[in-house]
């Protein structure tokens, strides 16, 4: 990545991979030519847009609100709660102005998350994921609470096995669709390969923890990375 404030193995793109959003949609996905949004107004970046909304309504959002798919919201990974971002769909030309409330999204190819409501003003509701331009139109009054540079980090645990094989397995089939993924090799304190994604802060991996949980069924679990 390119400065460390912005360090999120997740958050990784890779040029080409098949992923799906949190709508369910599959795509195929190019890679992403800036990644990184400055949280300064006029600042622009480039890629493609999701949107979620079932069953993700009703629960909360990284800021602590409550995610209302029906309002204009939308999730990023790095830039300040409360930041305004206008997303410009690249195919129709329309936009839509939105309020950052959460963190995401975490699936390989993406640069920012819609609410429903949001994605429905811009018309991608049918296909899901769409290339569009962000530019920042207000800063945040809150700049805190932008990812810090130090911080305790955590990864979220797929599985851990005595094998390497069935590890590598496993990684295999989740780097499809998720990019930071890789085998923790058995060390003197534990014998296990042990499956994970990323280094992220402790509510984005519980998210994530959710989100590989109701979408991949797999009970992960959320541990501190040393």
């Amino acid at each position: 990545m390119r400065r460390a404030v912005w360090i999120l193995t997740i958050a990784a793109l890779t040029a080409g991979c098949h992923s799906r959003s949190r709508t369910g949609a599959a795509s195929t996905v190019s890679e992403v030519s800036q990644e990184f949004l400055e949280p300064h107004e006029g600042a622009v970046a480039v890629g493609r847009a999701s949107y979620y909304g079932d069953p993700y309504h009703g629960r909360p959002t990284a800021n602590g609100e409550t995610y209302d798919k029906n309002k204009i919201s939308a999730a990023h990974r790095t830039l300040p709660f409360d930041t305004w971002v206008r997303v410009e769909n690249q195919i129709n030309g329309r936009s839509v102005d939105v309020r950052i409330n959460d963190r995401g999204p975490f699936v390989a190819g993406r640069i920012i998350d819609l609410s429903e409501a949001a994605a429905r003003r811009i018309d991608m509701i049918r296909t899901g994921v769409a290339p569009v331009t962000l530019t920042v139109v207000r800063e945040s009054p809150n700049p805190s609470t932008a990812r810090p540079e130090l911080h305790v980090f955590y990864a979220v645990q797929l599985g851990a096995f005595g094998q390497e094989a069935p590890a590598q397995d496993l990684r295999r089939r989740m780097e499809r669709k998720y990019t930071g993924v890789y085998v923790d090799r058995p060390t003197d304190d534990s014998p296990f390969y042990k499956v994970r994604i990323g280094r992220a802060l402790l509510s984005e991996a519980r998210y994530l923890q959710n989100l590989v949980r109701d979408e991949d069924g797999i009970d992960a679990i959320v541990v501190q990375m040393n």
